[in-house]
């Protein structure tokens, strides 16, 4: 692994072949981030330069922090800090109300082109950002936007059909490259990919920490559009399992128009399709916890990256508190120290479900 530090166009402006600790979380339904302890002799490679590039992973750091320190006994160390490139796409707003049907890679896509790789306004587009493979996903949305962030938007429709995006770099090239992405299945029911199974049975868990809180549980949504009073179109989000308890919230979703941008009135099942699109990001705010931390024998059957990794689905078995689980890995967080690698994966998500792993190998 070589760290190597960019300027803001990309340019190599050093290496830090030393550092006391790198800590590269990986995440799937929010930014990723990393965090650097090195010498005092890079302080300056790290304030002046601008990213952080990682020989063997396709995530590239966005430095945002750096920091200095002397401690009481003259020893000095160099901290840096940031999140994955995918925060480039924070520094965007969507600027005018925007409506997007059909398949929801296709419109994610056209999202980012219009806004950050080929926007009206020229000094809006993000450097060397241009649209990446195509990963064949089929789910569709129907959703209005006006003002929002770019990142968020693109993480609170993700959330709701289980979908990311990243942002690669290729070092090569200086390509950003913006895809949208789904983690395999690797759950005991399907055939298409070989199973990950965590379980006690298998010897490869250990240290089980469980723990369930439903205190801000909503599974149902009033979404509440356009009109006053009598007039004003609601629609309903049911997202109960069978025989489960309804448990109400009221979105105000006014801000979602009923004409288009040249003034044109959009179909009433088209702008009913908005709402509901609305609803179930706001339900996606309310969902259960459900924690389950445990560690995994690092000799044991599962490898990281070859059997199982970020986005993957999975099955989790403890026959000791008999449960039985399938969660989507949803962040991995690497720390590098002395040497070593260790990783903690996280399944599920923290308003949902957490399985925690810690997983120690050589580096």
């Amino acid at each position: 692994m070589k760290l190597i530090v960019l300027d803001k166009d990309f340019h190599t402006m050093g290496s830090v072949p030393l550092f006391r600790t790198l800590i590269w979380a990986r995440r799937y339904e929010k930014l990723g981030c990393f965090e650097l302890y090195t010498s005092k002799d890079y302080f300056h490679l790290l304030n002046t330069g601008r990213y952080l590039y990682r020989s063997d992973a396709d995530e590239l750091g966005v430095i945002d922090e750096v920091n200095y320190s002397q401690d009481e006994n003259g020893a000095r160390e160099s901290y840096a800090k940031g999140n994955f490139a995918e925060k480039l796409l924070a520094d965007r707003v969507i600027e005018t109300t925007v409506r997007l049907a059909g398949n929801v890679e296709v419109a994610l896509r056209s999202l980012v082109q219009r806004t950050a790789i080929e926007p009206a306004e020229s000094d809006r587009k993000i450097k060397h950002l241009r649209l990446g493979d195509v990963s064949g996903i089929q789910s569709t949305i129907e959703i209005q936007a006006t003002g929002d962030n770019l990142s968020d938007k693109l993480y609170e429709v993700g959330n709701t059909l289980e979908i990311s995006h990243r942002v690669r770099y290729d070092y090569l090239t200086d390509d950003l490259a913006f895809e949208v992405w789904q983690g395999k299945d690797r759950r005991d029911t399907q055939e298409e990919n070989s199973w990950a199974i965590f379980s006690n049975s298998f010897y490869n868990i250990r240290n089980v920490i469980y723990n369930r809180n439903e205190s801000s549980y909503k599974n149902f949504a009033y979404v509440a559009g356009a009109g006053e009073g009598a007039n004003r179109k609601i629609v309903v989000v049911d997202l109960r399992q069978p025989g489960e308890e309804r448990k109400e919230i009221w979105v105000d979703a006014r801000d979602l128009q009923e004409e288009d941008n040249n003034g044109n009135k959009i179909p009433d099942a088209t702008y009913r399709a908005q709402l509901a699109q609305r609803g179930r990001e706001k339900l996606a705010e309310y969902r259960k916890v459900e924690t389950i931390n445990s560690g995994v024998d690092p000799n044991a059957n599962l490898v990281y990256k070859k059997d199982f990794d970020l986005g993957d689905y999975c099955t989790y078995i403890n026959t000791e508190i008999h449960i039985s689980t399938d969660k989507r890995i949803t962040e991995a967080m690497e720390t590098y120290e002395g040497g070593a690698m260790e990783l903690e994966i996280t399944f599920g998500t923290d308003e949902i479900s957490t399985v925690r792993q810690l997983i120690k190998r050589e580096a």
